[in-house]
Parts: C-alpha cells; sequence; structure tokens
C-alpha cells in the first residue's frame, strides 16, 4: 500500500502552511486522493512529485497581476489599441506612457533577479540587447508626434519583441519564479534554499526539490532505521526525528537562531527542531497567507480546517480581483465576517483568529485579534457608514492613510475610535487641503464608535438618539454664531469692498477657536474646561445651553460621545450654511 502523508492542525502558523500545502496539491491538478477534514490534511506520497514546480506555479497564477513580469506584459494591450488605430489618437499623453514603460522595462530587464533567470532556460532572445535599443522619445521644441511617428513605431516593435518574451512559458516559468520568492515567498521565510545567499544552486525549482522534498522521501525510507532509534522529536507532530539540525529559524519574526540564541530554549538547551514533514508545512505558509503587495491576512478558523480553506479562499479571491488596493483587505474581512455569521448561526467567535501582515521595506510586522462579539454585529449595522468612509484619506507626512482601513484596525483590536475622531476633526480645522473626507465622515465614525460602545455595553438606545440631538444642538450654535457676528460685524466692515467675506470669516475663526478649546477638553478627558468653553460660546452668541452635556457628567465614556457629535454638528454643514457661504464666498465645511 502507498505511503500515506498525514499533517494535523495546530496553531495559526502551521495551519497556514496546511492550507497552503492544501492550495498546491490542488492546483490545476486531479486531487481526489487529497483528503482534507476538520483536523487535518492527508495524501499519498506520490503526491510529492513535481511538487515544485505545483509550489510556483500556484504562486505565479495567484499573484501574477502582482509581479513586475506582469507590468511588462499587460502593455500589450496599449500596443494594440495604438497599432489598429494606425497611431490617429496617439498624442502628447500617450507619448508619455510610452516613455514611462520604456523607463520601466529598461529598469526591470537588467535588474539583478531578471538577469540571474535568464541563464536558467535556454531562449535565442537576448533580453539585455533589446533593453540598450530601447529609448524614450523625446520631442525638441518644435517638433511634433507625427515628425518621430517612425521612431515610435520602431518603439513599439521593440516592446513587442520583449512582452512576447516574457510570454513565453520558460519565461514565465523562471522570472514568474523570481518574482514569487522575492514578492511573496520572501514574506514568510528567509535564509534557507534559494533564499540563502551563500547558496550555489541558482535554479529554484531544483533547489526546491532537493531541500524540502528529497529528505522527506529518505525520512520515511528510514524511519524504521535511525529514526526509529533516535531520542528527538518533532515539537509539532511529535514524531522522531534523528537530530536537531530542521529548527524554525528560517520563519520571519516567529523563529529565531538556536546557535546564538539558547536563552529561547528552556534550560538554554534547545529541543525546538522539526521533522522534514513539517519544515515542508512551513515552506507552505506563503501559499496559504493571502498577500496584496505590503499587505497579507490569514484567518484562522481553529475549529475546521475546511472551514478555514472556504474562509481564507473568499478573502484570497475578494482582495486579489479588486480594482483597488488601498482597502481591499478589511473590505474583503468585513464581507466575510458578514457572511459566515449570516451562514451558521454556532458560529464561535472565540475560535476565530485574524492575523494580519505588514511589511515596510525588509521589516515583518504580524498583529492578531480574536474576533469579538461586539465587532461582528458593529460590522454588520454599520455596513452603510462603513461604505461610506471607503475612499475617504488624509495626508500624514509622506504616507496617504486611509480612513477605512484604520477604522476597521481599531475594530479588529477592540478599542474605541475617539482619539481617531479627535485627530480627523482636528486635522479638517488645520490641514483641510489634505484632508479628503468631510464632517460627515466624522459623523459615521461617530455612529461606528457608538454603535461598538452600545454592543460592549457602554450605552443603550437612548444614549444613541442623544448622539443626534448632540449634533442638532451644534448646528444651532453654528447658525447662531452666523447670524450674530453678521450684526455685530456691520459698522465694523461699512467701509469694506468685501464686507460679506469678512464677516463671514470673523465667525469662522470664532467657531475653530471654540472648536481648538473643546477637542482639547475630550482629548485631556477634562469636562469642566468643555463645559465653560460651550458656556461662554453660548453666551456670545445669546442662546440657552443645552441640558444634555450636564446629564453625563458622571460618564466619561458618555460626555465623549455627545461632546464630540456637538463639534461635528457645529463644524458641519446645513441648508442655511450652504446658502449663507455661497452668498459670503465659502467656510471651514470643505464638504
Amino acid at each position: 500500500m502507498e505511503d500515506m502523508i498525514t499533517v494535523s492542525n495546530s496553531d495559526w502558523l502551521y495551519n497556514c502552511g496546511i492550507l497552503g500545502l492544501y492550495n498546491v496539491l490542488t492546483h490545476q491538478n486531479k486531487h481526489e486522493d487529497v483528503i482534507l477534514t476538520s483536523d487535518g490534511l492527508k495524501f499519498p506520497l506520490s503526491k510529492f512529485e513535481g511538487f515544485a514546480e505545483n509550489y510556483f506555479r500556484y504562486l505565479i497564477d495567484t499573484y501574477e497581476k502582482t509581479f513586475s513580469i506582469y507590468k511588462l506584459v499587460s502593455f500589450k494591450n496599449f500596443l494594440d489599441v495604438h497599432e489598429k488605430g494606425e497611431f490617429k489618437g496617439f498624442d502628447k499623453s500617450s507619448l508619455n506612457r510610452l516613455n514611462s514603460q520604456i523607463e520601466q522595462t529598461k529598469r526591470y530587464i537588467k535588474s539583478n533577479s531578471y538577469v540571474s533567470g535568464y541563464s536558467l532556460f535556454e531562449c535565442k532572445f537576448n533580453p539585455l540587447e533589446k533593453e540598450k535599443a530601447l529609448k524614450k522619445i523625446l520631442l525638441k521644441k518644435k517638433e511634433g508626434i507625427f515628425d518621430r511617428i517612425e521612431d515610435i513605431k520602431l518603439q513599439f516593435n521593440l516592446l513587442r519583441e520583449v512582452i512576447n518574451f516574457f510570454e513565453e512559458p520558460d519565461t514565465r516559468k523562471y522570472i514568474g519564479g523570481k518574482n514569487a520568492i522575492y514578492s511573496v515567498i520572501s514574506n514568510a521565510w528567509t535564509n534557507i534554499s534559494f533564499l540563502n545567499r551563500q547558496n550555489t544552486n541558482s535554479d529554484m525549482y531544483e533547489e526546491f526539490e532537493s531541500y524540502f522534498l528529497e529528505p522527506i522521501k529518505e525520512y520515511i525510507e528510514d524511519r524504521d532505521g535511525k529514526v526509529q532509534k533516535s531520542k528527538y522529536k518533532c515539537i509539532l507532530c511529535n514524531s522522531q526525528i534523528k537530530d536537531l539540525n530542521i529548527d524554525l529559524g528560517f520563519m520571519r519574526e516567529i523563529g529565531f537562531d538556536v546557535a546564538r540564541k539558547t536563552s529561547h530554549v528552556w534550560d538554554f538547551n534547545n529541543y525546538a527542531a522539526l521533522c522534514p514533514t513539517c519544515r515542508l508545512v512551513y515552506a507552505c505558509v506563503p501559499a496559504g497567507f493571502t498577500y496584496l503587495y505590503d499587505r497579507g491576512v490569514f484567518v484562522n478558523y481553529s475549529m475546521d480546517l475546511r472551514e478555514l480553506k472556504r474562509i481564507n479562499t473568499r478573502i484570497r479571491d475578494e482582495i486579489l480581483h479588486a480594482s483597488e488596493n488601498n482597502t481591499v483587505v478589511y473590505r474583503a474581512l468585513q464581507k466575510q465576517m458578514d457572511i459566515k455569521s449570516n451562514e451558521k448561526s454556532s458560529f464561535e467567535l472565540a475560535d476565530v483568529q485574524v492575523v494580519r501582515f505588514r511589511r515596510n521595506k525588509d521589516n515583518i510586522n504580524y498583529t492578531f485579534s480574536i474576533l469579538s462579539k461586539s465587532m461582528l454585529v458593529t460590522t454588520q449595522k454599520c455596513t452603510v457608514e462603513l461604505e461610506r468612509i471607503r475612499n475617504t484619506n488624509f495626508s500624514e507626512g509622506n504616507e496617504r492613510i486611509y480612513i477605512y482601513n484604520e477604522v476597521m484596525k481599531r475594530l479588529f483590536n477592540n478599542s474605541n475610535q475617539f482619539l481617531f475622531i479627535n485627530k480627523l476633526i482636528y486635522y479638517k480645522l488645520t490641514m483641510p487641503d489634505t484632508s479628503n473626507y468631510s464632517m460627515n465622515t466624522v459623523g459615521d465614525i461617530l455612529k461606528i464608535n457608538v454603535e461598538f460602545l452600545k454592543e460592549a455595553g457602554y450605552m443603550t438606545k437612548g444614549n444613541i438618539d442623544i448622539i443626534g440631538k448632540a449634533k442638532s444642538y451644534g448646528r444651532l450654535l453654528r447658525r447662531s454664531y452666523a447670524m450674530h457676528s453678521g450684526e455685530i460685524a456691520q459698522s465694523i466692515n461699512e467701509e469694506s469692498n468685501d464686507g460679506g467675506n469678512n464677516r463671514n470669516a470673523a465667525y469662522i475663526k470664532k467657531l475653530n477657536n471654540v472648536a481648538y478649546r473643546m477637542l482639547n477638553a475630550l482629548r485631556t478627558g477634562n469636562k469642566y474646561s468643555f463645559i465653560d468653553t460651550l458656556a461662554l460660546a453660548h453666551m456670545y452668541s445669546q442662546i440657552e445651553i443645552p441640558g444634555i452635556f450636564t446629564d453625563y457628567l458622571d460618564d466619561d465614556m458618555k460626555f465623549k460621545n455627545v461632546g464630540y457629535a456637538f463639534i461635528t454638528g457645529m463644524l458641519g454643514n446645513d441648508r442655511y450654511m450652504d446658502n449663507n457661504q455661497k452668498a459670503n464666498g465659502g467656510g471651514i465645511s470643505h464638504e
């Protein structure tokens, strides 16, 4: 009877490897004999034949559109359109795009990873010679597009040859394999096999076979010999191993160098060793995680590996088939959580672990969350609000921050949104040009926050209703400021040619000052400073001070919700202010 390999579920990283192993074994192959159960994966030893090819084929097929090789071959559509149209629609914008592609193509063709890949297969085409022939088309002052049309056609032909080369099966296999190594595999592990800088075998397929698969075959053949007599055991599957040479040091941010960091193990004696099969499972983690450029996600549903596979497959398809890449990871998670909770009422939240990945240059960071009931219910009830904030963002230094991601991150960490709401209001006041959101966005986040606090037991439905009242009181103060400021500034601006604009600017500046003081009071938890500012603002506008704040002086959480709702209403737009701003030249609300 043929030898069968069995791997059983364990922690999140090993489960991720099991999913990756399953994905590789079943990709483009018959897999009736590959059995995934609730607690393990079972398959015949013969499935390791051609495994290295399947491993890289899965990664290339799955992630190809995120690879640099795709950036080269996808330009074929641009060439087709202009050649079929006989260059009639080719303008300066098209020329700029052509030049940009030429620059990018030259950079990729002569990069170290590409050059090292050319020697792995036979081809008559010399991409490095074509790289030298590729040149950008730079127009002189008096030249037009069609003065250089022959040069443009020549570059089209050269790019066409390059694209044809990179579309060939062998080129895709090896250059695509190089892309997979540095864009996907290196996210999970490094320093061994083809990622070892001292490795002499440049063929990643042969190296994977000899490093990961041959030891498994030898191990199985010898398990009745030296292995059986050995005193060592694999820390994952508890099977006997002949030595401690295979360790977890190659897993990024997870393993450690057992030779140099003996303090990581009990009594400074290393026992953290693996059998060859478990090492292969860990090597398959890149095929189990879902990556999108510098981010990634894996959902560990430990109760049932079949459900784990189903959830992560849906998330992978959602992420990799999306047209944009800024909020799609969290959006895919939100969508699958909604589907899952609706499909199965017995969904055990305590067994669902969300692992998020982030890569900044060569630094790897994992964050972990356990799905809570309050977070899950909040995302379901606030689907509309979450959808509305998806495309909103702001600049922080040189980085573009997407508000949806920040809100979801806090929900996953089971934390409130107060400090983030404070930051958004402050940025809107101080940096409106780089803050691509409105006070309505802040209001949506406030609703999400209130719903989360309600599910966590901090608020009731009556408390939620008071949020709307607080916003209305804020709008009332804003209108009063505008009307009052216009009345008292009349005499001051009689000689001004733009008295309306000056009056508008005057009340806006006053409202800004009020907002700054209120934000500072809420951020520092100084309720009485907030009340003092509120009282002074209402005395100035000569309207009655609302009593809702004094009702919540004894509850910090409720007071902050009401306070931020009031500021949101005070700085937001309404119909009266829309008309007033159109007449007087604008205001602070960039909605």
